[in-house]
């Protein structure tokens, strides 16, 4: 998949989806009611991953988020608390997908978007849909990731190969086949917060930055496959996490502890990690929904915890109540 600049692209009939803070229960694939479940839940089972302490001391900056949504590869969204910031899924809207690979809050958490391996951009809450690959009849079946730009009107779709597709007002920086890279393992995408570069990551640890963004260090040599990678919120750094939930910073960012370091080798695979708006904790998402909270992350629960056995969550957001 080579990358390309897209500007502004006609809206798609795949995915021209805006879903403006549902208040419906809407069902995941796995058949369990995500919403309803998680309101009846009043007390629900306390502990189902390890929680770190929390940093001391008030959040630098910002307000911290509350909870947090987890999704499916069907595009069930899952709500934790269960009054937290729920804004829609993809069964709750008749639409049946089995790829759903990524999902990215908006600036404000109080939004997401969820990308499928076709490309596929779904849009709920307060962001906007800015187009998608079947939309321009793009066919490919290898996009590992998406990340929006600053203010929600575009983002970043990235495939195995590196290719980089700009949608919206997210500029075209180049990608890997573009410069001559060749490579099928890049399995993410972050970017800075002024839009003018990103960082993407293979499943070996190596970094490539492209645009502005600097090159800030690889993690080769992990001992379990890299997972994911996500930026700094004032993008001066970024964090790599593992599979079996070991957590690399980088530049700015700062571990507030990692699986390993713990003792703990998780039953299922990490698929993210999850920053705080302050910089000072995170969560790291297991494919089974586990969670666990490092720093000031708060743990309010957990798939696990409620008793739902699935082994397909792709990714997680911070939400407010």
């Amino acid at each position: 998949m080579w990358g390309r600049p897209v500007r502004n692209p006609a809206r798609a009939r795949r995915a021209a989806l805006r879903v403006a803070a549902l208040a419906l229960p809407l069902l995941s694939g796995t058949g369990v009611l995500a919403s309803a479940t998680a309101a009846r839940a009043d007390t629900p089972t306390p502990v189902s991953a390890a929680t770190v302490p929390p940093a001391t001391g008030a959040p630098a900056h910002g307000v911290a988020p509350s909870g947090y949504d987890l999704v499916g590869s069907d595009g069930g969204v899952f709500v934790f608390p269960p009054a937290g910031g729920f804004y829609g899924s993809l069964p709750g809207l008749g639409v049946k997908v089995d790829d759903v690979v990524g999902m990215v809050p908006s600036s404000d958490d109080r939004g997401y978007f969820l990308v499928g391996r076709d490309g596929g951009v779904f849009a709920f809450g307060d962001v906007a849909f800015e187009g998608s690959l079947p939309g321009l009849h793009v066919d490919v079946d290898d996009v590992e990731g998406i990340v929006p730009t600053t203010d929600d009107h575009g983002y970043f779709l990235v495939g195995r190969d590196g290719g980089v597709f700009a949608f919206g007002d997210a500029p075209y920086l180049g990608s890997l086949p573009g410069e001559g890279i060749n490579t099928g393992d890049i399995i993410g995408i972050a970017a800075t917060p002024s839009d003018d570069g990103y960082w993407l990551v293979a499943g070996d640890g190596t970094v490539y930055a492209l645009g502005q963004a600097a090159q800030l260090g690889s993690a080769l040599g992990t001992p379990s496959p890299v997972a994911a990678i996500t930026s700094t919120p004032d993008g001066g750094g970024y964090w790599i996490v593992t599979q079996a939930g070991g957590v690399y910073p980088f530049g700015d960012a700062t571990s507030y502890g990692s699986l390993p370091a713990m003792g703990v080798a998780p039953a299922h695979p990490v698929v993210g990690l999850v920053p705080t708006v302050d910089d000072q904790g995170y969560w790291l998402i297991g494919s089974d929904g586990g969670i666990f909270a490092f720093g000031d992350a708060p743990y309010v629960g957990s798939l696990p915890g409620m008793g739902v056995h699935i082994a397909d969550v792709v990714g997680a957001v911070p939400t407010h109540v």
